[in-house]
């Protein structure tokens, strides 16, 4: 992270690691720290983490930057899609596929795109027949690695390659190089 921080002009002093071991102390990091960086890892398990630390409620009024990566991107929606993963998750009648999550952005963000729209899962196709048919009514940003969503003030951006996955129906939205800017829930390409 160290390079990629010096190369976007941040400097880098001290990292300090959030899980079940110092969670006590969350509010503190939080008021120490400018960057939050939510890692990867299984969205219902993190999902619930969040919860616990009630990390929604200490991040209102923290003025530094929060990034996502993979499954902390995810949970950084209002509303997240946490698309089964897991053997057995996909057919499981009590797997909760919709949960509240972080609410800083109201993008349904699904990271991966180019290795996930390969894979099976429970012997389904995970996109074709498990996130196409949830997406009836709900709009999933597929992004490829490299690609990223920037929120900024009432701004939101995709840059890189995106798809969108909505009504059963998938579309590429923004190529790589370009980006997409949205207003609400629309959006303007450039």
């Amino acid at each position: 992270f160290g390079m990629a921080f010096e190369y976007a002009g941040l400097s880098l002093a001290d990292i300090a690691v959030c899980d079940s071991r110092n969670a006590q102390d969350i509010q503190w990091l939080i008021q120490e720290s400018d960057i939050l960086i939510l890692g990867g890892g299984h969205v219902p398990t993190q999902n619930a983490f969040f919860r616990e630390l009630g990390l929604k409620e200490l991040l209102c009024g923290f003025s530094g930057i929060v990034m996502g990566i993979s499954a902390g991107s995810m949970n950084c929606a209002r509303i997240v899609y946490a698309q089964p993963e897991l053997e057995g998750e996909s057919e499981d009648p009590e797997y909760q596929r919709y949960m509240e999550g972080l609410g800083l952005t109201e993008l349904m963000i699904l990271p991966h795109y180019q290795e996930v729209r390969e894979h099976m899962l429970d012997g389904k196709r995970i996109i074709e027949d498990i996130t196409c048919p949830d997406s009836m009514g709900n709009r999933f940003y597929a992004l490829v690695d490299g690609s990223y969503v920037l929120c900024e003030d009432d701004n939101t951006t995709i840059y890189g390659e995106a798809y969108l996955i909505q009504d059963g129906e998938i579309t590429q939205i923004c190529e790589q190089g370009q980006r997409i800017r949205f207003t609400g829930i629309n959006y303007s390409g450039e």
